[in-house]
């Protein structure tokens, strides 16, 4: 086990670090462009190279430390296009306060466009270290961190709730597009231009042998999107069949407010909120488990999507203007 000097602890809280990366392949869904989720991986991957850098990487954190790696909040911003083989500039620059309990990251990423760099992505990126009950005799973390040493990563008052849950652990696995089968989604949603499914949370969408991590999240996230458009009768493959326009995210936010255990049913609500100019729509994300009977929200966020016409080049995508029948789709008219 090695021990974290003064200049390393200085270098983990204090200054920048750089790594160049490339998208994963995963994220190619449409063309060669990827999209918000892998943006999202490769600016967390950049933060955990900034911790391998002085010796805390997350194996090392948890064998050695008894602590989880945890990012809790993202919130993103998406500039241009990052493609399938960009080399792109992660960098990694520590904004932790003295004051702060949590470690806050900001994470760029840059890639070359007609010979010169461009910024592609920014986000702020929040980091907890949950300690971890299995392991033995951890050995002690530097005072200096132990500011960010939790053991909870965020707790969530409950609220009353009314319905009942349905106990109907096989259907929990199936995506739902309504609300009249499930009691609880009914009352959560209520007259808000939502929807909404509830399902049981697998266990690749979580990590240390217990809770859902941040890539689960944005993996609803952008599962939402689809089921919601799919829902109003403007899929996703509808409108690039037959208008070319690709789905794409100027912006997305996501914060825990509690916890989610695997193979707890979870409520994932999408609901829009705004609609800019005929170009962007705004939907705010809510994630709920019920437990003993009341509603507790695990974590919230948001996304703005839009429209770009396929037939220009990736690099000179131009946004579409929403017709009268996407915009009554999305205003559920």
């Amino acid at each position: 086990m090695a021990t974290l000097t003064d200049v390393e602890i200085k270098k983990l809280l204090n200054e920048p670090s750089s790594v160049t990366m490339r998208p994963s392949y995963e994220g190619g869904n449409i063309n060669t462009a990827i999209g918000f989720k892998c943006d999202n991986y490769l600016l967390e991957a950049a933060v955990l190279d900034h911790f391998r850098a002085v010796g805390l990487g997350a194996t090392e954190l948890y064998l050695v430390h008894g602590v989880n790696f945890d990012v809790v909040g993202v919130d993103t911003r998406l500039h241009t296009v990052l493609t399938l083989d960009d080399d792109v500039l992660l960098e990694v620059v520590p904004k932790i306060r003295e004051t702060d309990t949590e470690m806050v990251f900001a994470v760029s990423a840059t890639v070359q466009r007609d010979g010169a760099p461009k910024k592609a992505v920014t986000s702020k990126l929040r980091v907890l270290l949950r300690r971890d009950t299995t392991i033995d005799d951890p050995a002690p973390l530097p005072a200096e961190l132990q500011r960010f040493v939790v053991d909870r990563l965020a707790t969530a008052e409950p609220t009353e709730l009314a319905a009942t849950p349905v106990d109907d652990f096989a259907g929990a696995f199936h995506r739902g597009e309504n609300t009249d089968t499930d009691p609880v989604l009914a009352e959560i949603i209520g007259d808000d231009n939502a929807v909404g499914w509830k399902w049981k949370v697998p266990y690749y969408y979580c990590h240390f042998t217990e809770r859902m991590q941040m890539s689960g999240y944005l993996r609803q996230m952008e599962e939402a999107k689809h089921l919601f458009v799919a829902s109003r009768g403007i899929s996703i493959k509808r409108m690039l069949d037959e208008r070319g326009w690709i789905p794409v995210v100027t912006q997305c936010k996501l914060r825990f407010t509690d916890e989610t255990i695997m193979e707890e049913n979870l409520y994932t609500v999408y609901t829009v909120e705004s609609i800019f100019k005929d170009m962007l729509y705004t939907s705010r994300l809510d994630f709920y488990v019920v437990r003993d009977g009341k509603l507790v929200k695990t974590a919230t966020g948001s996304i703005t999507h839009g429209y770009c016409h396929k037939e220009t080049p990736e690099s000179e995508w131009q946004m579409a203007v929403f017709d009268d029948e996407v915009l009554r789709a999305l205003r559920g008219e």
